[in-house]
């Protein structure tokens, strides 16, 4: 199993005393996998086999376990992804990662084929999925109005050895000016940059509970990871993955250096009384 997989690294994590999303996770047959791939680019291409007709019952069989999923979370919204995506990328205006009715079931097809392997040459994705997993909604609070999307309070830790080695806001100042450099003006990017310095502080001002959380879990995972939390009245791990693959920022600010400073001073004695 690929590390990268939630398959994988979810059973190392899902029992410690960490606040997470409540989490149901539908395994995949590799067969159906590979049906609804094949499937989906034929009907781009305005084809259609017999082989996709079996396509159909299948489907039914796992959104009637995706409905049970919903039940079982407490009903709609819902978040989706794969065992190594939400797609979250993918689309603005009607987010993979958001179902709000059954009829919000269909959008696994795009998930599963326009957001993994093989077909998708252009871009670094993940491979073929092994499961969709189904998650508690959580209200992930923002830290600007000047953007509509990067703008989600949420921190990602890079550990190795036990220890924390790498800390970043998840939505890094550094990428954002150079998303929004033609479309804010320079009084505009000027308030981003207030709203972001307001962003570090919130990380900041709760670094001695994630930096606990970010250390439980290095203790129980061998190797080189990125941990990523969001805030949703309370901070909550949502994700992980290989730290060699994570994303980090190329340019690392002062802000960064005093974060990281501030997380390895708590992590040698922010816990000595405790």
């Amino acid at each position: 199993m690929d590390k990268n997989s939630m398959l994988y690294w979810w059973d190392l994590v899902k029992d410690l005393p960490i606040p997470k999303p409540k989490t149901i996770i539908i395994k995949l047959e590799p067969e159906l996998v590979d049906l609804i791939f094949k499937c989906y680019y034929e009907t781009l291409d305005y084809g259609k086999s017999k082989a996709c007709e079996k396509v159909k019952p299948k489907l039914r069989e796992i959104f009637e376990k995706m409905k049970k999923v919903v039940n079982e979370l407490g009903g709609f919204p819902v978040f989706l992804r794969t065992d190594y995506t939400s797609g979250k990328h993918y689309s603005y205006k009607n987010p993979l990662y958001r179902l709000d009715s059954e009829k919000d079931f269909e959008k696994i097809w795009v998930l599963i084929c326009e957001c993994h392997e093989p077909l998708n040459i252009t871009f670094l994705l993940p491979p073929k999925p092994h499961a969709l997993v189904l998650r508690e909604w959580l209200n992930i609070e923002t830290w600007t109005s000047k953007i509509n999307h990067y703008n989600k309070i949420e921190v990602r830790f890079f550990i190795k050895d036990g220890k924390i080695t790498e800390v970043y806001p998840y939505y890094h100042f550094s990428g954002l000016a150079e998303k929004y450099y033609d479309r804010l003006s320079e009084e505009g990017l000027r308030e981003l940059w207030q709203d972001y310095k307001n962003y570090i502080e919130v990380i900041k001002n709760d670094l001695k509970t994630l930096v606990k959380y970010a250390l439980i879990i290095a203790k129980h995972v061998d190797g080189y990871w990125s941990l990523d939390f969001a805030k949703a009245g309370k901070w909550y791990f949502i994700d992980m993955a290989l730290g060699k693959v994570s994303w980090k920022p190329k340019e690392i600010m002062k802000e960064d250096r005093e974060l990281l400073a501030r997380t390895k001073e708590i992590s040698v004695c922010g816990f000595c009384n405790e």
